[in-house]
């Protein structure tokens, strides 16, 4: 019990708690803003729950799954607009843009945290153990936390810590792939390779891993592909702005 409150803690808040590190250490990160997306996050998450039952089964019974895949999409492009401002130095108005991720990113990681939270409180050896795990995998968290922190704001070119910040999204991004096969809207596929001899994804650093940067010891090739066109998006996104801006600038002038 103790041990699998600690690995459920990690998996489910974890991606939490390195987001705000990773846009907290983004110019102009303002832990304000922050604490006020992961605020709304959670409480959509407890809505959700109540809803559970009913939102289930939409969809032939996909209701979660479609959900958890329109808010990462939404995320996505959230994360284009981000980088965009921040590298054009705009960065006061990514403030809201970085509460909006947070956001989308407590809100489907917390959802499932409750549910085997609550899940757990109802087995007969729960207690000790069950606050005791979530103790340890909160100090795991928030050291994990602070340390990237320091790590991506110790970095002084702003390019890399937007493509720092950008592998760790296209990791979230990624499980749409794992999301749409559960349901039956992408066929089952080949695995292109497996690499569970060196990180398996259930050891402690296939754990860390899969929440770092979206590792998996074996991934389909939609998954690949999710995670390469979530790591060209931001790249994509703000050449198309550029070419669009410049566009009407154009026209403008020509007028």
């Amino acid at each position: 019990m103790l041990i699998n409150t600690v690995i459920l803690f990690i998996r489910d808040t974890l991606p939490v708690f390195l987001l705000f590190s990773f846009l907290l250490a983004q110019q102009g990160g303002n832990a304000r803003y922050l604490l006020g997306g992961t605020l709304a996050g959670f409480l959509m998450a407890v809505g959700l729950y109540f809803n559970l039952s009913v939102v289930s089964e939409w969809f032939e019974g996909g209701g979660l799954e479609l959900i958890k895949t329109l808010v990462l999409v939404v995320m996505l492009s959230g994360l284009g607009e981000f980088v965009r401002r921040q590298y054009q130095g705009n960065t006061s108005s990514t403030q809201w843009l970085s509460a909006l991720l947070m956001v989308g990113i407590t809100f489907i990681n917390v959802i499932h945290f409750i549910i085997y939270l609550l899940a757990y409180w109802s087995a007969s050896d729960a207690g000790t153990s069950l606050i005791l795990g979530n103790v340890i995998g909160l100090g795991i968290s928030l050291s994990v936390g602070v340390l990237l922190y320091v790590a991506v704001a110790a970095i002084r070119i702003q390019l890399i810590k937007l493509a720092v910040l950008t592998v760790f999204f296209a990791g979230q991004i990624a499980g749409i792939a794992m999301l749409l096969e559960q349901i039956n809207l992408l066929p089952n596929q080949n695995r292109l390779w497996d690499t569970s001899g060196w990180v398996a994804d259930d050891s402690e650093y296939g754990h860390f891993l899969n929440v770092l940067n979206g590792y998996e010891a074996t991934p389909t090739g939609a998954y690949m592909l999710i995670y390469l066109a979530a790591v060209l998006f931001p790249v994509m996104y703000c050449y198309l702005y550029s070419l669009l801006i410049g566009k009407r600038q154009l026209t403008g002038d020509l007028k």
